[in-house]
């Protein structure tokens, strides 16, 4: 059932400082030879055919930008501290799969609007084929969408039918729409809110501990960042996305219905 929790969530599982009338420019800055660290904490909750689980985790991870390859940057996430728990029909057990993760790196490429692709484990990673449904999600989700242009207080952007795969086989569709609420303080730091609202088609496949499964059903999210326009990096980022899935077995049988929710929270420590 654990392996079956790490599966749902990986179905399921954004250069210059504002001006004084509140206009962002909401690009990216990236140095190779810096870092970043960040606390990340994600809560996901499933319900599979009337059967409760839960996977709560809490991080603390580095991000460096290593080089500039062409248009892009080549990057990695080095796990610092993993504390992680699953409850199971209201038992809770310690995820033996955490401690495997602490001290070791995954290796992606991010672009100037913070799409991240080339995710791979780096040297000695060996429990990334545990992990790997969990965190490429996750690392694919780090940066979100950005314009790469200067938005004004109550401006919008979008992105429409952004497509992805995830190494399990489920396919994704999503819409994203953005609108930069306010300008204000975050611990001294002038940041600009913005609202983001997500819908999301799932399809294809994904293969399980108990068999391949067809998918077909939909996710529906609202988030909020404070993007900090001085280092052109998000400081904190928070929401949920719930999604229904019907998965049916590819060998024959009626669909389980699958409710995941996602609940993540991340904040720029230093």
């Amino acid at each position: 059932m654990r392996r079956m929790l790490a599966a749902a969530i990986a179905v399921t599982t954004m250069t210059t400082l504002a001006t004084a009338a509140g206009d962002v420019a909401f690009v990216y800055k990236f140095e190779p030879g810096k870092s970043q660290k960040y606390r990340l904490q994600i809560n996901t909750e499933m319900e599979m055919t009337g059967m409760q689980a839960s996977q709560v985790a809490d991080m603390m991870v580095t991000v460096a930008c290593v080089s500039k390859k062409a248009d892009a940057y080549a990057m990695t996430l080095t796990f610092d501290k993993v504390d992680a728990s699953n409850t199971i029909g209201g038992n809770m057990t310690a995820d033996p799969t955490a401690i495997k993760m602490v001290g070791k790196s995954v290796g992606f490429t991010v672009d100037a609007n913070g799409t991240v692709s080339d995710i791979g484990p780096g040297a000695g990673f060996d429990a990334w084929p545990e992990v790997q449904q969990v965190v490429e999600p996750t690392l694919k989700n780090w940066y979100v969408y950005l314009p790469g242009n200067t938005v004004k207080v109550g401006g919008t952007w979008k992105r429409d039918n952004h497509r992805d795969k995830s190494a399990a086989g489920s396919e994704y569709v999503s819409n994203e729409s953005f609108k930069y609420r306010e300008m204000k303080k975050l611990k001294a730091h002038d940041v600009a809110v913005v609202d983001e609202d997500v819908t999301t088609e799932v399809g294809g496949s994904s293969q399980t501990p108990v068999g391949v499964f067809n998918l077909a059903g939909t996710g529906k999210g609202k988030f909020e960042f404070q993007f900090d326009p001085a280092i052109g990096a998000i400081r904190f980022f928070k929401g949920s996305m719930d999604t229904d899935i019907n998965m049916t077995p590819q060998s024959g049988g009626d669909p389980m219905k699958t409710t995941v929710t996602n609940h993540i929270e991340r904040e720029l420590i230093e």
